[in-house]
């Protein structure tokens, strides 16, 4: 019997694979492209940027918009965190 053992992704994997960038590089986009307090309209943006791929593409963008919608999520969480919203 042959056991094969594959390491687990690192945070930084993980993170890629998700977002399509690390956390800290998610953190400067919004940094640099939204205003303190108006991160949920910058995610509002996003979201239409979403549409707009799926509206006029072949679809060939799907890994491209799993990011970019895991990208709006983390923005919205750390959003509610930030101002104690349950």
């Amino acid at each position: 019997m042959t056991y094969t053992f594959t390491s687990e992704p690192t945070q930084e994997q993980r993170e890629r694979s998700m977002y399509g960038m690390t956390e800290k590089q998610l953190d400067n986009m919004i940094g640099v492209q939204s205003f303190p307090g108006l991160e949920l309209m910058f995610a509002a943006g996003m979201l239409s940027d979403c549409q707009q791929v799926l509206e006029y593409s072949d679809c060939d963008e799907k890994e491209q918009l799993r990011q970019m919608l895991n990208q709006v999520k983390y923005i919205m969480f750390n959003y509610m965190d930030k101002h104690n919203i349950r």
